[in-house]
């Protein structure tokens, strides 16, 4: 048919084969067309949120652990900001230290005059 030189589109070859098919295959081929794509489509989401969520951050806490002293006094810490922990502690070791090493020549000085 034609209007005034314009010829209507016409379908595709698909289009034309899958009209011709019976209702219940064409119903059979709708709903195995819905499956397929919703169960792609879903895994693909789900792939795509995996890939998403772990290249973000990492899963895995940073722990640190590190050891300070000398020979009769020494710390371990062990946690994620160990340097700051590290650097307020640092004054208390030292004071730590000093009572030590008083306390031990006073023990020093205490067994010598007995």
């Amino acid at each position: 048919m034609k209007l005034l030189g314009w010829k209507p589109p016409q379908r595709p070859q698909w289009i034309k084969a899958y009209m011709k098919m019976p209702g219940n295959i064409r119903v059979q081929l709708l709903l195995l067309t819905i499956l397929a794509t919703s169960s792609v489509t879903s895994t693909g989401l789900l792939i795509f949120s995996r890939v998403n969520n772990t290249s973000e951050e990492n899963i895995l806490p940073v722990v640190e652990s590190l050891e300070v002293g000398n020979a009769e006094l020494r710390v371990r810490v062990t946690g994620k900001s160990t340097t700051e922990v590290l650097k307020n502690l640092n004054p208390m070791l030292k004071d730590w230290a000093n009572q030590y090493s008083k306390e031990k020549s006073f023990r020093s000085t205490e067994l010598k005059e007995e």
